[in-house]
């Protein structure tokens, strides 16, 4: 399940920033093109806005990504945000039958773009710390290995993701007999 300390405290950064913005709720909906309803139920924490409406609503407060969260620090006190497998919340989209979507992650980073591919690790793939101007964004599709940020030292399996600030010095390990097969978003930082 998404930390309901986290979306508790998106909500209330919505809320605040719209309110120093001298913005109604009805203003902010106009302007995001969100109803005024699914935009209260976020501000009082009881739904998790899509990255769509997410996106929309962050850019129609006239912020960044860098500023809505740069007082924001990561409840674990970590480098990164890791999301196991288990803890992938369902989400109902569109009233499809048979289609099932779960919850992973939103993330909208302005004046970036953004690559997606997929790593292949061999068995005893190792590497020297590298670091990005921007962010990443690890889905763990198959296998299992380990992942260093800065000293630490993270193990991901299958269904597990991580996501970080690749500033930091990172490394994915994989001491296993087995490949792993992760897909990979890079959100790299216009200059």
């Amino acid at each position: 399940m998404v930390d309901n300390e986290v979306v508790s405290r998106i909500a209330q950064k919505i809320r605040a920033t719209r309110l120093e913005k001298n913005l109604t709720i009805q203003q902010l909906a106009t302007r995001s093109n969100v109803s005024k309803g699914l935009l209260s139920k976020v501000e009082n924490s009881r739904t998790i806005p899509s990255l769509p409406v997410f996106v929309s609503i962050i850019q129609s407060l006239d912020i960044s990504l860098k500023e809505f969260f740069h007082d924001m620090v990561l409840t674990n006190g970590k480098d990164y945000l890791l999301v196991k497998k288990d803890d992938c919340t369902p989400l109902e989209r569109e009233g499809r039958s048979g289609f099932h979507y779960q919850f992973i992650l939103s993330q909208n980073i302005t004046n970036c773009s953004m690559d997606a591919v997929l790593l292949t690790l061999e068995p005893g793939a190792k590497g020297k710390p590298t670091t990005t101007d921007g962010y990443e964004f690890k889905y763990i599709l198959s296998g299992s290995c380990e992942y260093q940020i800065n000293n630490e030292v993270i193990l991901l399996e299958e269904g597990d993701s991580i996501y970080f600030d690749a500033s930091i010095p990172h490394v994915p390990l994989n001491h296993s007999r087995k490949k792993v097969i992760m897909l990979v978003i890079y959100f790299i930082l216009a200059k």
